[in-house]
């Protein structure tokens, strides 16, 4: 099968997903966010202008040297311009979207979502309102039967600033029942008077490396971005690393893998983390449950759905 995928990959999922893609067709993966940036000399009033164009040039170039398509996968399709994306559909038998955001962050009007054959949709709230497929995001990692305890006992990394009142509430909840060595992660300019726990960054860190600090942690921290009711790929990485979750996001209990063993759903404004939680072991997910969170399971429903 001839795949066209298209997708502005700041985290790297995607490019996990193409590389799967890879093994069994013919797929051409265009990232957005790696486009070169050109006219770096031109006067300012014509440097947008001539970027995009050189970038809609870049993309119609790769388009027509692999097209056409038998399908094409947007992810996040409020994220490309509008001009790539009907270069790219014009040339590909069927249309799906899949949208790992949810609208709060992204709209999208119907008009908008009318183009495609097939929209999935990560949020469970906007796939009932708007009519889509709720389709959860993927393990992309491999299983790792024989993980250990690591050298902290929480972790998390996210970017922004809104949710770093929410973290230091948590470090303060481990704080109280004596957890001191976790490592929290914030990629934003350093906030004055932050919780000492909190470590500020600049630079976004690589998947891979997100990934290995996963495995050297216990718990994985998941504070909802506002107005998001999917699950973060925090999830998929704590299932693939065996690690426990505590999360903010409470709709994880409709989800066949949920455990209270392994996630603990808390109050973001009252956050109550009990000692137990901490130290009692992770309980595997039944491998049938398992397999479907993973990349083959996402891929078969996403390629073989009507």
């Amino acid at each position: 099968m001839k795949i066209l995928l298209v997708c502005k990959d700041i985290g790297g999922y995607a490019r996990k997903l193409a590389d799967h893609l890879r093994a069994d067709n013919d797929v051409c993966f265009i990232d957005t966010a790696l486009m070169a940036d050109a006219f770096n000399q031109a006067p300012k009033i014509l440097r947008r202008p001539l970027r995009r164009w050189a970038k809609l040039r870049q993309f119609k170039k790769a388009v027509e040297a692999r097209g056409p398509f038998d399908v094409a996968l947007v992810i996040n399709p409020a994220q490309i311009d509008s001009e790539h994306l009907a270069i790219g559909l014009d040339a590909s038998s069927r249309k799906i979207a899949y949208l790992y955001d949810s609208f709060s962050r992204w709209p999208m009007t119907r008009e908008a979502l009318a183009v495609y054959d097939e929209v999935f949709s990560f949020d469970p709230q906007n796939a009932q309102q708007y009519g889509l497929k709720k389709l959860h995001n993927f393990i992309y990692d491999d299983y790792d039967a024989d993980a250990g305890e690591g050298d902290y006992s929480a972790f998390v990394v996210m970017a922004g600033k809104d949710r770093v009142p929410a973290l230091e509430g948590l470090a303060r909840a481990l704080d109280r029942i004596g957890v001191s060595d976790y490592k929290f992660l914030v990629q934003c300019k350093p906030i004055p008077g932050a919780h000492p726990g909190i470590t500020f960054f600049e630079q976004r860190l690589p998947l891979d490396t997100v990934g290995a600090l996963v495995k050297r942690s216990r718990i994985i921290l998941d504070i909802a971005k506002p107005g998001q009711a999917g699950l973060s790929f925090r999830f998929f990485e704590a299932m693939a690393a065996r690690k426990k979750v505590i999360t903010t996001n409470p709709s994880v209990v409709d989800y066949d893998f949920y455990n209270p063993a392994n996630i603990l759903v808390i109050d973001e404004a009252d956050p109550v983390i009990p000692p137990a939680f901490v130290s009692t072991p992770y309980v595997d997910v039944p491998e049938r449950i398992y397999r479907k969170y993973t990349l083959q399971g996402w891929v078969e429903t996403v390629f073989t759905s009507p």
